[in-house]
């Protein structure tokens, strides 16, 4: 289509002027985001020289071992492993001063302990938290928030201001917040690809409202073992907690429980729970120490029936038809002749034969058959 002189003489002076207000926006758009940003501190700015010579300090711990003080963690934990359980426990020990997971050393906070909790309803919370028997509970601060999830965009500067001011009245000194999704739907952010926007701001919070330590619950996809979403849900915390199943598909499988991230690697731990009290402790070892247990037992039912030492090649044929894995029924094997378990001998053209040691009292030189002389034990007495 052509366009007389005057008519593109027109189009020209409104494309200019349309160009002059977008750059007019973009100014003011500029200048209004510096005015709501936190002013800036100013940085310690020195040689490494220097920073090397000051006074060196010991790693303080909130938890020794699992979060050092003035941390952020991310607690990722698989559908319906028992988050809000284990945050109940938290909770208990970082207010009450009782170790966590009835292990390791808590430094108790001063002031109050805060969650925000975006998924319970408010009676079954309580009903919760009331089975922790959690002496310091006027230091508890519970902010029932399922359904009003939109009440903590603190990516806006006025809500956020009026959080801040909360907490400092309230002398919250650590924050859990259960969990993010919720959230990040109700601000109209993208768990895949927005998440780390929103914990700018949630930084910004707790500098603002002098919050050392705090705690943010995730969900784990439904497939693998990592938080869902953004990436920068593994980057922005200082330590990572991970709570998953035993068995993915079993609600009632038991739980484990492990810590990786800035001077914290704990192994992966299985938990204990006591329905009556809702109180976690650490029971066990890892699920691939429960698998070599139960590959254990079965390896020591195939000594107990054989009527002569055994070749490792022989005893994994023997359990063959089981669903231990060759690389665990290894495992198992090696384990038990550590432990003593086990014993070995030389065999035909330099194998090495197991079989299970003497009972006290039976002759070295003259050891009857296996047959049934070793009873079955549980896995507990192992």
């Amino acid at each position: 289509m052509a366009f007389t002189t005057e008519q593109q003489q027109k189009l020209d002076a409104w494309a200019i002027a349309e160009k002059e207000k977008e750059r007019l926006r973009r100014v003011f758009r500029h200048e209004l985001d510096a005015e709501e940003r936190a002013p800036l501190e100013a940085p310690d700015v020195a040689t490494l020289r220097a920073r090397l010579a000051r006074p060196r300090t010991e790693t303080a711990w909130r938890i020794a071992r699992w979060q050092p003080a003035h941390s952020r963690t991310m607690l990722s934990a698989q559908f319906k492993a028992g988050k809000t359980t284990l945050v109940g426990n938290l909770l208990r020990s970082l207010v009450d001063g009782d170790p966590f997971l009835s292990r390791d050393v808590v430094t108790p906070v001063k002031g109050c302990v805060a969650l925000l909790d975006f998924e319970m309803g408010q009676t079954q919370l309580d009903d919760w938290l009331r089975a922790q028997r959690i002496r310091g509970d006027d230091r508890v601060l519970i902010i029932p928030l399922r359904g009003m999830a939109s009440a903590f965009d603190i990516t806006l500067p006025d809500v956020r201001a009026q959080w801040v001011a909360r907490f400092k009245q309230a002398q919250v000194g650590y924050l859990a917040v259960d969990c993010l999704r919720p959230i990040l739907d109700a601000i109209g952010l993208d768990e895949h690809h927005e998440a780390g926007k929103f914990l700018v701001h949630f930084d910004t919070l707790l500098r603002e409202a002098h919050i050392p330590d705090a705690l943010v619950v995730q969900h784990m996809g439904h497939t693998g073992e990592r938080a869902r979403g953004d990436s920068r849900l593994r980057d922005w915390p200082d330590v990572e907690w991970r709570l998953v199943r035993e068995d993915e598909d079993d609600p009632s499988s038991a739980r484990y429980l492990t810590a990786y991230g800035r001077d914290v690697n704990v192994d992966e731990s299985k938990l204990e729970y006591d329905d009556a009290t809702r109180r976690l402790t650490i029971a066990g070892g890892s699920r691939r120490d429960a698998k070599a247990d139960k590959a254990l037992h079965d390896v020591r039912a195939v000594l107990r029936k054989a009527d002569k030492a055994l070749s490792g090649r022989a005893i994994e044929a023997e359990l063959a038809e089981t669903d231990h894995s060759r690389a665990t029924s290894r495992r198992a094997l090696r384990v038990a002749t550590r432990n003593g378990e086990v014993v070995t001998e030389s065999g035909a053209r330099g194998a090495r034969l197991h079989r299970l040691p003497p009972l006290p009292g039976d002759d070295p030189d003259d050891v009857p058959p296996l047959g049934d002389r070793y009873p079955t034990l549980p896995l507990g007495d192992m």
